[in-house]
């Protein structure tokens, strides 16, 4: 684009020219844009720019005709600005790419809710209907895994069993779902012997 520049200085564009090289001078190191680096540009007001410019050329050309070396550089000019234009009108469309959805969120997990008042009345009658603690253990052992308990709730249950070694049984089923450990001293209430409220304290602390 040397010709160019060269007819743009004789057509007195040289403000014009002055206030690029200024713009150059006052940028940060390393932000002046790099030869071959592909740009995108607003085609229409390109092309209106490059009009203008081949009709100021147009008018130096007439008024060079004595200065055969200048008329050659304004032609020369004014052919590559020709050449610039063709490649600008055919030149593809930039890509734009699409703008991707947000990927889903996971559904969010459902809040766990300690076993119903009414499900717990069901669990307790089904428990009181064997006559075995060891068979109300197994009740107790399959109802467990699939609630969640309050520990007011696990102490309703304790109170189902006679004797100790039972509800030390049915607290090892019940300390995984219990909800509120902060409340889990109120179960010593459920034990007499200290040995006993001694293994209840190492099912508690248990992970």
């Amino acid at each position: 684009m040397k010709a160019v520049l060269i007819a743009l200085a004789t057509l007195l564009a040289v403000p014009a020219l002055a206030q690029q090289a200024q713009q150059n001078d006052f940028a940060p190191p390393g932000q002046q844009q790099p030869a071959g680096t592909p740009v995108v540009l607003d085609r229409e007001a390109l092309m209106q720019q490059l009009a203008r410019i081949n009709e100021k050329l147009a008018v130096a050309t007439g008024r060079a005709k004595k200065d055969k070396q200048l008329l050659k550089l304004l032609e020369d000019s004014r052919a590559e600005l020709k050449e610039v234009g063709r490649q600008v009108t055919n030149a593809p469309l930039a890509r734009v790419e699409p703008q991707r959805p947000p990927a889903p969120q996971p559904p969010p997990q459902p809040a766990v809710q300690p076993i119903t008042e009414a499900m717990l009345r069901s669990l307790v009658v089904a428990i009181r209907n064997e006559p075995f603690a060891e068979d109300q253990l197994d009740v107790l052992g399959e109802a467990a895994p699939t609630q969640y308990f309050l520990v007011s709730q696990a102490q309703q249950l304790l109170r189902l069993f006679t004797f100790s070694k039972d509800r030390l049984k049915a607290m090892r089923l019940l300390r995984p779902r219990l909800l509120d450990m902060e409340n889990s001293f109120k179960l010593y209430e459920s034990f007499e012997f200290s040995t006993d409220k001694e293994e209840l304290k190492r099912i508690l602390a248990a992970q």
